[in-house]
């Protein structure tokens, strides 16, 4: 009786530390109470990195002949009233050209939150404020290497790669070595889920083996055009973000993360594209 109680117990925690880290997840900008955390600067309606006549123009524009609709649209309410309208193009010609007040805080010139986020304005994107995007290529590589490793608690996937390796051989070829997550059985040692039903999923270690001509052509053509991030994204800043499970991806000890709040990290797509194609991998000749 004790033992399934205590088994009730851990139960409920787990369920009780997965609804607050899916809450969290599920949190797109806001934090806190209504706080957002999205770094603009006020004025720079074209998300250009600096405040100018364009703003202005790009504001009319938008409202008054269909024009583009600003990525930011705190940064395009100039004047900070809680909408975007011709006050907000006349605001920012006052400021340029017949000495108006700036607009205000964050202000024109640095990058910063949004002081007053008590309206319904955000930012989709925020242009230079935001962690540059950056590409590389790691495609000429001697080694490649996956594993997942636990956040708070433990969820990776099952029937996926869970570990993988891929090594270039002197001939040309490239070898796989890769191991995927089965669920458990009765008798065998369990790597426990922290999420969802499943209680036990035990690592399977699939057969080495050299790629095909047409998977190291996909790989290669991957590996060439890597989108990352060397700063964590900006909403870390004021959220508790726990993915319960991160991908650590390294080429020759150029070492990213999937996890948003990683400093070296990869754009949101990239990890997905590189997991679906290991998936591929798994019953190929």
């Amino acid at each position: 009786m004790q033992n399934q109680k205590e088994r009730n117990s851990s139960l409920m925690n787990k369920l009780l530390i997965a609804f607050f880290v899916l809450i969290l997840s599920a949190t797109s900008c806001p934090g806190g109470w209504g706080v957002t955390c999205i770094n603009f600067r006020r004025g720079d309606t074209n998300g250009d990195g600096q405040v100018d006549l364009s703003d202005g123009i790009a504001t009319l524009t938008f409202l008054f002949t269909g024009g583009e609709r600003p990525g930011c649209a705190d940064a395009a309410d100039a004047d900070d009233s809680g909408n975007i309208d011709l006050s907000d193009g006349i605001y920012t010609f006052q400021y340029l050209f017949i000495g108006g007040a700036p607009p205000p805080p964050p202000g024109p010139n640095e990058c910063g939150e949004d002081p007053m986020p008590f309206d319904d304005l955000g930012c989709e994107s925020v242009g230079p404020c935001g962690p540059q995007e950056l590409t590389r290529d790691h495609s000429d590589f001697e080694q490649f290497q996956l594993h997942y490793s636990p956040g708070f608690g433990f969820c990776p996937q099952l029937n996926s790669v869970f570990e993988a390796s891929i090594t270039a051989q002197l001939d040309g070829d490239y070898q796989l070595e890769m191991s995927v997550l089965r669920p458990g059985q009765p008798g065998e040692k369990c790597i426990e889920f922290f999420l969802g039903e499943i209680e036990c999923a035990v690592v399977e270690v699939l057969p080495a083996r050299d790629l095909t001509n047409g998977e190291i052509a996909q790989m290669l053509a991957l590996f060439s055009d890597l989108k990352i991030f060397l700063d964590r994204d900006a909403i870390c800043d004021c959220i508790a973000i726990d993915p319960c499970r991160i991908g650590n991806f390294n080429w020759d000890g150029n070492n990213f993360s999937d996890f948003i709040c990683g400093n070296r990290r990869l754009a949101r797509d990239q990890a997905p594209a590189i997991r679906d194609f290991l998936d591929s991998l798994h019953d190929a000749p």
